[in-house]
Parts: C-alpha cells; structure tokens; sequence
C-alpha cells in the first residue's frame, strides 16, 4: 500500500490534475461492458453459427474477437457522439512534452517486464520446491495450434490498445471520480481481473493478470495519460506470444 501510495503522491501527478472527468455515470460503463464483452458478442456470434452451423473452431475464434471490435468500436463511436472530447476523458490526449510520455513509457515497460519475470521465476521455484503442488489447468491446454495463432494475432494486435482504452480509459476515469486514486486502481484491477476469466483456473496465469492489471492501472493514475500503458501493454503481450509460440502444443 505504500508502495502505491508513493507511485501516486501529488509529486508523481504533479501538474496532470488538469485531466478532465468524464460525464458518464458507472451505469452507463456497466451497460457498455456487459454489451461490448457479452450480450452483442454473444448474440451476434449465435446468429451467424446458425447460419453457419458448421463453422469450424478457429473461424468461430476470429469471428468472436472481430464482433468484439466491431462492438467496442460502436460503443466508443457512440460515446464520443454523446459527449465529444472522447479521448480527453479517456486519457488520450497530449498535455506534456513528448519527452515525458517516453520517459514514462520506458519505465512502465521495465515495471511489467521485470515484474512478469519476476513472477515467472517465483512460480518456477515454487515448482521445483513443491512439484505436487496443484496450481490449476494451463487456460490453452486445449487450444490447437491454429486456435493458439489465432488467438495470439489478437492479442498482439488488437487487446492492448482495446483494453487499455475499456479498463484503463473508460473504467478507471470513471471509478476515480467516485473512489479517488487507490480506490480507481483497485477496483479496476479487479474488474480487469474478472474479465479475464479463462485465467481464474490457473494460479499462475492469475497472479501475472493482477500484478499487470495494478501496474497499468498505477501508472494510469500516476501519468494521466493511457499512451505509456498501451505501449507496455503491447510489449507485454508481444513477449508472452513469442514464449507461448515457441513453446511445444
């Protein structure tokens, strides 16, 4: 908690205060989750399998991920049309010198990546320490290949900047107004976390989620801006692909 406290003080925000609230109520960011991650997916997606009820399971994957861009892009489409100044309220706009959204990026990516690596190897000795310890089902394991590449395409491409712009842009902003810096990263950390829930399965593939999901949502808070989040987000999943990848399936 203190460590949390620090990364947020006045000092680190020092001048960003400026970040304009958005105009939304958490209703309206409830109703776009659920629609954006559920009912429109959802709907959307069984309709076209009755059309097609033979499509296969990587076709099935593609067109579920696309319908859920499609979906975001109308979500965001509409509430920037509501309101106007969407990416003022998302954290999107330029207010420092570009030396200072480097700089931050640079240390966000170090964060993650020396935190995702720490994790890794903890979980490692925890293994050799433990081997009959049960940390749960590998969320691909039943992946095939194609599945996998699929999946990763998205991943790479797609979920850093979607999920940036859902959590940390339209959720986050909006927590902040009601519960302040500590309250916004906690809760939508946690919400962050929920929405993952292939992982919930896997303690190992949890952990890495929630240390994530604060760290994004720290410096979040602590730069005002989603730019040093979507980059780091993007190396992040980046690295996790090619191991993924290189990995035997």
């Amino acid at each position: 908690m203190p460590l949390i406290k620090s990364a947020l003080s006045p000092k680190a925000v020092s001048g960003l205060s400026s970040d304009k609230h958005p105009p939304w109520d958490l209703y309206t960011v409830f109703v776009c989750l659920l629609s954006g991650y559920i009912f429109v997916p959802l709907l959307l997606s069984n309709v076209l399998l009755l059309i097609d009820p033979f499509m296969g399971s990587v076709r099935q994957m593609v067109l579920e991920q696309g319908v859920t861009l499609l979906t975001w892009v109308i979500i965001f489409a509409g509430l920037h049309w509501r309101y106007g100044q969407l990416p003022q309220y998302l954290g999107l706009s330029l207010t420092r010198p570009r030396q200072y959204y480097q700089w931050e990026t640079i240390l966000l990516i170090l964060l993650s990546s020396g935190l995702t690596l720490a994790l890794s190897l903890l979980w490692m000795a925890v293994e050799l320490w433990w081997p009959t310890l049960n940390l749960g089902t590998d969320p691909y394991e039943r992946f095939s290949r194609s599945q996998i590449w699929a999946m990763s395409f998205f991943a790479v491409f797609t979920a850093p900047l979607l999920e940036e712009l859902i959590f940390r842009g339209l959720v986050q902003s909006t927590l902040h107004q009601r519960w302040g810096r500590l309250g916004s990263v906690f809760y939508s950390s946690l919400i962050f976390m929920l929405f993952h829930g292939n992982y919930l399965n896997n303690v190992k593939a949890l952990t890495h989620v929630i240390v994530i999901g604060l760290c994004f949502a720290i410096w979040r808070e602590r730069s005002q801006s989603l730019i040093p989040g979507i980059v780091a987000h993007w190396f992040n999943n980046f690295l996790a692909t090619i191991l993924m990848l290189s990995t035997p399936h």
